[in-house]
């Protein structure tokens, strides 16, 4: 006779299980952290290639799927070759038709690459040579204006020249004692040198690999969903199943919505800047662009941080352009935060700008740049699932799950929401107290002396009424 485990058995085996792995995972973060984070970044940079690849297909999925939609669906339907997604029977036609999206998806591609090597980053280059050139004359610029300002504030000047005295004084003393010993011999720079070397080719090999396998992505990106949902619904009830994979939908369209979106207006926001800069006669107008583009791509801060980088740019040059800049700048950024950016992003994360500030910052202390750039949908789905869960253990309680009727909520008894605007609930500190200003400078006290005080001048006028018709 075979004995088999029952449900429950094997229920508790898994649970333990996991519990198990939960709780070694948990020491090995908190004793032997340092181990843990270098073995996954060994396999994070062994995977480099792949994971390129990946970000390149997220990024050209939204090109791809707008050839395929908006041109090549509709040239087939046109010369009477109508193609069905979803239809077996077309499987060659539409296989045919996405390795022609991919060509065309990968063309665009290398030209954009191409054209950011060949015409912008030698102009780039151009800028920043002129600018290490021109250093000494916009050194003495500034000198010259800030003596020209200080002059009529003594007082101002030497404490600007005391805090520089203490600089220069901090600054020799570390050039002279830290950073000289410090200076590596040429043993040490033969090896910076072969890293350096093995390093740029280890990036041009996982570039390589990361073009391969965006194609291959992008090509066969249906097949990775019908594994992932059939797997789905084979290891989970249908229910969680279901849940489970619109949650990866959401996710996929987060990301997609935020990431492709924030690029689209941060190009475009580039472009109008250089046109800007060009009828301003601005100097270096590819540069400058190139810094508002790029930082308008961080959300909230982005704007700031182009603007302020490109105004101490020019400020070398001609303070009066770099107000000039910094004005135009404010104004372009007026334009994308109100009519533009809300046009392309629309309302792509659902968060408030508190909790878009709280994920730039958390997840760019934690992750640099990278964070900056994917903290908001990262936060934004992690905001989407508490808000689930919420809903979830909410409906199980047989409670409301739309937020406003939380709005004027005192308490909640047998089933029954105590609004606050009701005075007579006061249980669980319901009752509203006196604001601070109130208690400050008692308002309601003056309030009410100066109604007893009109009380008993209306009292004195009356019995005095009252003797005189006696």
């Amino acid at each position: 006779m075979k004995m088999r485990p029952e449900k429950n058995q094997v229920t508790w085996a898994i649970t333990i299980f996991v519990l198990a792995v939960a709780l070694m995972l948990a020491y090995y973060i908190i004793f032997d952290g340092t181990t843990l984070a270098r073995s996954i970044g060994g396999v994070i940079d062994s995977l480099s290639g792949i994971i390129i690849g990946i970000v390149i297909a997220f990024v050209l999925l939204p090109l791809l799927e707008g050839i395929e939609e908006k041109i090549l669906y509709p040239f087939f339907k046109l010369i009477g070759k109508e193609t069905s997604e979803f239809d077996k029977k077309d499987k060659k036609r539409r296989g045919q038709i996405r390795k022609i999206a991919v060509l065309l998806t990968m063309i665009i591609f290398m030209l954009i690459v191409y054209s950011l090597f060949r015409i912008i980053i030698p102009q780039l280059v151009d800028s920043i040579k002129e600018i290490a050139t021109n250093l000494p004359i916009y050194v003495k610029n500034v000198d010259e204006y800030s003596n020209l300002f200080l002059s009529n504030n003594p007082d101002l000047q030497k404490i600007i020249d005391s805090q520089l005295d203490a600089y220069y004084e901090n600054l020799s003393e570390f050039l002279t004692k830290k950073l000289i010993p410090m200076m590596p011999n040429v043993n040490t720079i033969v090896k910076v040198a072969s890293k350096s070397v093995f390093s740029i080719v280890g990036g041009i090999i996982n570039l390589i690999v990361g073009i391969i396998v965006a194609i291959y992505v992008l090509n066969s990106k249906e097949k990775f969903t019908t594994v992932g949902k059939k797997m789905a619904y084979s290891l989970f009830k249908e229910n969680f199943a279901n849940e489970l994979i619109g949650g990866f939908r959401f996710t996929k369209t987060t990301f997609e919505n935020f990431i492709g979106g924030k690029i689209i207006d941060s190009l475009i926001i580039g472009v109008i800047c250089y046109i800007g800069a060009l009828l301003l006669k601005i100097d270096y107008p590819v540069l400058i662009s190139v810094i508002v583009g790029v930082t308008n791509i961080i959300p909230f801060f982005g704007p700031y941080i182009g603007g302020i980088a490109g105004a101490l740019l020019l400020v070398l040059i001609d303070p009066i352009e770099a107000l000039i800049f910094l004005i135009f700048v404010i104004v372009l950024q007026q334009f994308d935060g109100n009519i533009l950016g809300p046009m392309i992003l629309g309302s792509s994360t659902g968060l408030s700008s508190f909790w878009v500030i709280f994920s730039i910052t958390l997840f760019g202390g934690m992750w640099g740049i990278v964070g900056w750039l994917i903290g908001v949908p990262i936060f934004a789905v992690f905001y989407a699932l508490v808000g689930w869960i919420t809903n979830i253990l909410l409906e199980k309680r047989n409670l409301s799950t739309n937020t406003e009727d939380y709005y004027d909520l005192a308490y909640i008894e047998d089933k029954q929401y105590k609004p606050l605007s009701d005075k007579e609930n006061v249980k669980f500190n319901a009752s509203k107290e006196a604001d601070t200003f109130k208690k400050i400078f008692n308002v309601d006290g003056i309030k009410e002396a100066a109604r007893q005080k009109k009380v008993a001048k209306t009292d004195k006028i009356k019995e005095q009424t009252e003797k005189k018709d006696v």
